[in-house]
């Protein structure tokens, strides 16, 4: 074999060793490089699911707890709602909006965003946010006041906030249902940022309080007083009665029976009242009223027969203590039962059927204030109610109510004598 042709055979062994060893090295290249694409998709596949289990944590943190009242009608101008002044209620004047503040704890360990707010009340017709209004309605967060709107700036919650309060806006046309004994008629539904879901129901119901087979009070409970000084003159619009100041403090507009919890109260045809009228006013009285010696008190509470059984109550006590040493208001007897709209002595209560509602009236007969108030002080007792004055009251017939009532507000006032909010 010549040499030429030994060398071409070398050079071409050569070359196709330098040709194999570039594909080596591309597949060694090739395979370098797909283990690093696969790590890195690894790793963002595993931040991901770090995140999305973070999210998830954070999602099951979330824990919005409505706090009562839940809903609290809004009766002023409300200002710092973007740059505006709007009014909402009826108390100032011209209503631009029904308002409401929504009462809120953070009891999760995340803040929380509101996107959105959802009301829908049920069983009416035309009322609140059911047909023909928008149903449910939807409040949508926003920078100025306007209908169907929550203030953008309190939309956001940290963790641990109690008692927040979310201002709503709804149409002066969309008052939602609050029936006076409290029922539930609006479900509010609020949305959170993460996807959650919060609901409540208003009006509250009230818990039950030393139910005795067929009794049950919503604790509810007005204040009217006749003599030295009369609750006629203490609703807003009365005379001698001009916003803001009402002579005794109160503003409430006068409706009559059955009147909602932010209202004063009209009862007629009352037997035993001079003029056979009283007129209930919310449960706070000013410090020179109480120690007044020829005012004479009346106090109702709304008591709900959630029983079996009906029964017609016929007697009863009630008993309120304030701070300090001899500080109370007690009778020992029912004046009488406000039913359907009309008067009844115990001697002839009416008979009260399962699921109904009355007021239980009290007229105070003694007045002790040992220790007079320096300062405006929450006053708290309880009543009871019975139909163990009928003859028939007895086995599974016979039944007794302790009720808790809510709180008797004294108002001080730093110059006595005038009975006004000086």
């Amino acid at each position: 074999m010549s040499r030429f042709l030994i060398f071409r055979l070398r050079r071409r062994r050569a070359v196709s060793a330098l040709i194999g060893g570039v594909i080596v090295l591309c597949l060694l290249l090739t395979a370098l490089g797909t283990i690093v694409l696969i790590s890195q998709q690894y790793d963002q596949y595993q931040q991901t699911v770090s995140n999305m289990a973070q999210y998830s944590n954070q999602q099951w943190s979330e824990n919005l707890v409505a706090i009562s009242p839940g809903l609290a009608i809004v009766n002023s101008t409300i200002s710092g709602w973007s740059t505006t002044t709007s009014t909402c209620g009826s108390n100032t004047g011209t209503t631009e909006y029904n308002c409401y503040n929504a009462t809120i704890s953070n009891r999760g360990t995340v803040g929380v965003q509101i996107t959105r707010i959802y009301i829908n009340s049920t069983g009416l017709t035309g009322s609140g946010c059911s047909s023909p209004n928008p149903q449910p309605c939807i409040l949508n967060p926003s920078i100025g006041i306007a209908p169907y709107t929550f203030n953008e700036a309190n939309q956001f919650i940290n963790p641990g906030q109690v008692n927040y309060r979310v201002t709503l806006a709804l149409p002066t046309g969309v008052a939602l249902p609050n029936p006076n004994p409290a029922f539930p008629k609006n479900t509010i539904v609020i949305a959170t940022s993460r996807g959650n879901v919060f609901s409540f129901q208003w009006p509250f119901q009230a818990s039950i309080f030393g139910q005795t087979q067929s009794a049950y009070s919503q604790g509810n409970m007005k204040v009217a007083y006749t003599g030295t000084y009369v609750s006629s003159k203490d609703y807003y619009g009365a005379s001698g009665n001009t916003f803001p100041n009402g002579p005794y403090c109160h503003n409430e507009t006068l409706q009559n029976y059955p009147a909602g919890p932010g209202y004063a109260e009209k009862l007629t045809n009352i037997a035993g009242v001079t003029g056979g009228t009283l007129y209930f006013v919310n449960p706070w009285i000013t410090s020179t009223i109480l120690e007044s010696g020829g005012t004479t008190f009346y106090i109702y509470v709304i008591i709900i027969n959630t029983g079996q059984q009906a029964y017609s109550p016929t007697a009863g006590s009630v008993d309120i203590t304030g701070p300090g040493s001899g500080n109370h208001l007690s009778s020992l007897s029912l004046f009488g039962v406000y039913y359907n709209g009309a008067f009844y002595p115990p001697a002839t209560s009416p008979v009260i059927a399962p699921g109904s509602y009355y007021y239980a009236i009290y007229q105070i007969s003694y007045v002790e204030v040992g220790t007079p108030p320096t300062s405006s002080v929450m006053w708290w007792g309880g009543a009871s109610i019975t139909n163990g004055l009928n003859s028939n009251a007895e086995d599974q017939s016979f039944f007794s109510g302790t009720i808790l009532v809510s709180g008797l507000w004294i108002r001080y006032e730093t110059s006595s004598g005038t009975g006004g909010c000086a």
